[in-house]
């Protein structure tokens, strides 16, 4: 392959992942709107549901977020019924936050049909098909993760 053709698909593959972004976003937008939440409150509640039980301190990190903020993400969440704080048992004197049931019950029918067709689509790929994804997404992650602090520390006035 010339150096010029792989440069087009690099672009091109770059062009897609940041489609990807947006078409994310889009649906989150939607969803977001279907469970009467903020933006910020949906990506609190996506980094716990995917982490599972975490403290409010580990959230801020997770969010970059203040734990103000962070505070106040919570609140809205315990009152929309989506969110709880509980003692860790190991730990009593910590406090958990973790997503409910009726996070689940709200939120399945909206992601469940995605996810089905995702691992339908994904499960027609080949092994090295599936460990490239995996290999890029992990790529993205990393590279953005160098790269978070860089722009927060940016001089863009």
């Amino acid at each position: 392959m010339s150096r010029e053709k792989k440069r087009q698909l690099v672009d091109e593959l770059v062009q897609m992942a940041r489609a990807h972004e947006a078409a994310n976003d889009a649906f989150d937008e939607v969803a977001r709107e279907k469970l009467g939440i903020n933006r910020t409150d949906l990506r609190c509640l996506n980094i716990i549901d995917n982490s599972g039980p975490m403290t409010a301190g580990r959230l801020a990190e997770l969010s970059g977020l203040t734990t103000a903020a962070v505070t106040s993400v919570l609140d809205r969440l315990e009152r929309a019924g989506y969110a709880r704080r509980v003692r860790d048992q190991p730990d009593r004197r910590q406090v958990l936050v973790e997503v409910t049931s009726l996070l689940a019950e709200r939120a399945t029918p909206i992601w469940g049909p995605l996810g089905e067709e995702a691992r339908s689509t994904l499960s027609r790929m080949s092994a090295d098909e599936l460990q490239a994804l995996i290999d890029f997404y992990r790529l993205g992650i990393e590279l953005n993760e160098r790269h978070i602090e860089r722009v927060r520390h940016l001089d863009t006035a």
